[in-house]
């Protein structure tokens, strides 16, 4: 449909971590824009809040990182408006949040978007949604909420909010959470590395035993870890208080609340901003004051809350204060790389453990200090099913292209082991990488016997000190880009799991250029065909 001349600009805005909210927002744009309406779509990393000065509707679409911190590229502008408090007595606006309802802050950067919006006095036409994991029904049934309600003859002059009549899902509530675990037994586990790797990854098997979790590929399992006891007595110290005393207001004293409840590993950002108040450290000032969000993350890279903690003068180390910012422990979610066909009632798992020393500490990670203890075969461990319905399979006879070097792997060994035994006649096609091909080449016999009989069409391999100039999967992808275009043309779908912070960015470029140069297209037109596999569900991210 043309667009109608007395309908509104729409701005269509999103912050996106893995790509969810960016598909549901292009969705929202297609669907405008098929009732008349003029979009305009854009990630919230592609404008400042001084552009917010000409838009008058908006629909915005946001994920929510982690326990309820903002996507990477929502996070900048969201500073901006903390910071500079603009007039938005202009702006109409509707907001749908994604998130998972295993954290603790389920959807928080949608409401805190929503809210923020409100307090600078734009106008809410539309009650914000908030989706869990689930999100595709909910979705589809607030964009069509957004186009009526956007296209309504009284919007301009409506004083309340509409609201998005949502049918109740289908889909039964899981029985085990994060707040009550499933207490697992594993049952065996092999290390992977080899003993000339800089890393430690095991294959973990755990049995699922009478719990009735019943998981798909693409699916994760969640951990809910302890915190290291080192870590934990370095606060008990740092904060001068009694392990054994309960602290005010509090149901479980500074030992059971360090251990099991407060994250310690990965600082919040709240703690952040006041350690950076309270201390007067200026290089930490500094990196807060010119909202360089890539410096800051460099600086806090290795360094765990007590870092932090220890920054300030024992006089400012308010113990209640450091509590309230510490945030609830965040479990670890390891993708599962098992088939459910072939083993429904156990789940394998493939375990990075992070370990290094630092400013004369040890350290190691919450879930590597967890599973590392659970490794022995008897041993248990607190889990739940973390589903991922948008990174799913496509139907057998359609061709996958994988990318996951690392542990980023595991969940297209479950790809693999599901579709052999579905007897699947698509083609698979792997790419894989890490440090060195002798002792980082994870689950290297069965990759090997899968090239060798078939089920794996294509294995391309990247070990990127193996030679003088470092070579990782994005350039195999850039090498082999005829092929790589070919496949798509064909209708493949293409996964990426690892790293989302370099590696994900690097791959999703990668592959622009290997449209562009092979499809003889533009960059911009480059852009767009991948968009349009993300459209098509044809382009997945399950990335950390």
């Amino acid at each position: 449909m043309p667009a109608s001349h007395d309908r509104p600009l729409i701005h269509v805005l999103f912050g996106s971590q893995t790509g969810n909210a960016e598909v549901v927002a292009m969705d929202t744009s297609d669907a405008l824009e098929a009732d008349g309406y003029t979009t305009t779509l854009m990630s919230m990393d592609e404008f400042g809040v001084a552009d917010l000065d000409s838009m008058t509707h908006v629909a915005l679409v946001s994920s929510t990182y982690d326990d309820g911190n903002m996507p990477d590229s929502a996070q900048d502008l969201w500073d901006e408006l903390e910071s500079d408090a603009p007039d938005l007595s202009h702006l109409q606006y509707a907001v749908l949040s994604l998130g998972d309802s295993s954290y603790e802050f389920f959807c928080a950067a949608g409401r805190m978007f929503d809210e923020k919006f409100a307090e600078l006095g734009g106008r809410r036409v539309l009650d914000r949604l908030d989706c869990d994991l689930d999100y595709e029904r909910p979705s589809q049934q607030w964009i069509k909420a957004v186009t009526s309600t956007f296209g309504g003859a009284d919007v301009e002059d409506t004083s309340g909010s509409a609201s998005v009549d949502v049918e109740p899902s289908t889909t039964s509530a899981a029985r085990w959470t994060r707040q009550d675990p499933f207490l697992a037994t594993i049952s065996h586990t092999a290390k992977l590395s080899g003993s000339e790797s800089h890393k430690a990854v095991h294959h973990v098997e755990v049995d699922l035993a009478d719990s009735a979790i019943e998981y798909l590929p693409g699916d994760s399992i969640g951990v809910v870890p302890v915190n290291p006891a080192e870590l934990v007595d370095g606060f008990v110290a740092a904060l001068g208080v009694s392990a054994d005393a309960t602290p005010a207001g509090q149901d479980a004293s500074w030992r059971e609340l360090l251990t099991h409840r407060l994250e310690l590993r990965l600082p919040s950002r709240a703690l952040v901003d006041w350690v950076a108040e309270q201390s007067g450290d200026e290089e930490l000032a500094h990196l807060l004051g010119t909202r360089d969000r890539e410096a800051l993350e460099a600086w806090l890279w290795g360094r765990d809350a007590l870092d932090l903690v220890e920054m300030l003068p024992q006089d400012k180390r308010d113990a209640d204060r450091v509590a309230a910012l510490l945030g609830s422990l965040q479990h670890r979610s390891y993708s599962i790389s098992s088939s459910p066909t072939e083993s429904p009632k156990t789940v394998d798992l493939l375990v990075s453990c992070v370990r290094y020393h630092r400013d004369g500490r040890d350290r190691v990670g919450a879930g590597s200090a967890t599973m590392t203890a659970a490794l022995p075969a008897g041993s248990q461990v607190a889990v739940f099913l973390a589903p991922n319905p948008s990174f799913r399979l496509p139907a057998d006879d359609a061709p996958v292209i994988m990318v996951g070097p690392g542990v980023g792997v595991a969940p297209f060994r479950s790809f693999l082991l599901e579709r052999r035994s579905r007897s699947a006649s698509g083609r698979n096609w792997l790419f894989f990488g890490d440090q060195h091909e002798t002792c980082d080449f994870l689950y290297r016999d069965e990759v090997t016997g899968w090239q060798q009989d078939g089920l794996l069409t294509r294995l391309s391999t990247a070990f990127s000190r193996d030679q003088e100039h470092k070579v990782y999967v994005q350039d195999k992808l850039r090498e082999q880009g005829a092929d790589v275009y070919a496949w798509l043309q064909d209708g493949a779908h293409f996964y990426i799991c690892g790293d989302g912070v370099r590696m994900s960015q690097a791959v999703e470029s990668a592959l622009v250029e290997v449209v562009a140069t092979h499809g003889a297209m533009s960059e911009d037109a480059a852009w767009d065909y991948v968009a349009g596999l993300k459209r098509q569900r044809r382009f997945s991210q399950d990335v950390y």
